[in-house]
């Protein structure tokens, strides 16, 4: 098999976990959005009416994105907006567990729910959100290579 093809095929992969794991949080916050509103409201320095945005339309956004990016529909404005969507969670995991934020980010939902997702995943600031959204941002990357050219010049 060709190595573009084995790339075309990791693409769709990634970009259906990564679409899925979009939708299913925003789903889960759109239920219950508690963890983000305490998330959110514990940066001081963030103005309350960006806050509030965050929190009213993030939900939505996931939802709708990670849709778009399961389907394939629109990829050439999905693919980067959910890129920046996990850019922007790593900056946030990063910055969570350097400034010692303590609980839990509502990224999937309560743990306490038995959510499963939550469970294997995990929303709590530390090491393993900064290393799993460092993954996803690498998965989106590969989003970005242009499997129709030659992976290797001759």
């Amino acid at each position: 098999m060709k190595k573009q093809k084995i790339l075309s095929i990791i693409q769709v992969g990634f970009r259906v976990i990564l679409g899925a794991l979009l939708l299913i949080a925003g789903v889960l916050k759109l239920q219950d959005n508690s963890a983000l509103f305490e998330t959110i409201a514990y940066i001081t320095w963030i103005p309350n009416v960006f806050k509030s945005l965050v929190i009213d339309t993030l939900p939505y956004l996931e939802v709708l994105i990670g849709a778009l990016m399961i389907t394939g529909v629109f990829k050439r404005a999905a693919i980067p907006a959910g890129a920046l969507i996990y850019l922007s969670f790593f900056i946030f995991a990063i910055y969570g567990f350097g400034s010692g934020m303590e609980g839990d980010c509502g990224c999937f939902g309560e743990v306490e729910d038995g959510n499963i997702l939550a469970m294997v995943l995990g929303s709590t600031f530390g090491w393993s959100m900064v290393i799993r959204n460092g993954i996803f941002v690498a998965m989106a990357g590969v989003l970005f290579i242009d499997t129709n050219r030659s992976l290797y010049r001759k």
